[in-house]
């Protein structure tokens, strides 16, 4: 995603580390630092966490916080998109499923909320988990 804002240097910097990631990937704020660090060797790991968090207020990049997963995980700005996250392993997959706008129109009109976004997460056991498990 083109940022419309110009971003300063070092956000522009995370925010291709984040874009640059495989697609289906999911990564933590000390894994973009690394990444970061590989192209601008100076960057801080301050720098780099408020980075984030302007990127993702923006909208230029997601933040999830998947139930269970040790830290928050970044990816980039893509369609809408449920997770699915291993109770076993910990691995965390992307799931082609987004509510319907017609519950989402729903949820908001029921309870008076302007819905924005949304993340939703299922949580089980992957393929390779369950055949493992007697």
């Amino acid at each position: 995603m083109s940022s419309v804002q110009r971003l300063p240097a070092n956000y522009q910097i995370v925010l291709d580390v984040v874009n640059d990631i495989a697609h289906g990937s999911h990564v933590n704020a000390q894994e973009i630092y690394l990444l970061a660090r590989l192209r601008q060797p100076k960057i801080g790991f301050a720098t780099v966490h408020r980075s984030l968090a302007r990127l993702s207020d923006l909208g230029h990049i997601l933040k999830l916080d998947v139930p269970g997963a040790p830290s928050a995980i970044y990816e980039p700005a893509t369609s809408p998109h449920a997770h699915f996250r291993c109770t076993a392993c910990g691995a965390i997959a992307d799931l082609a499923f987004a509510l319907p706008e017609s519950t989402r129109v729903e949820i908001a009109t029921r309870h008076g909320f302007n819905i924005h976004t949304e993340a939703l997460t299922f949580s089980g056991t992957c393929e390779t988990c369950a055949r493992e498990t007697p």
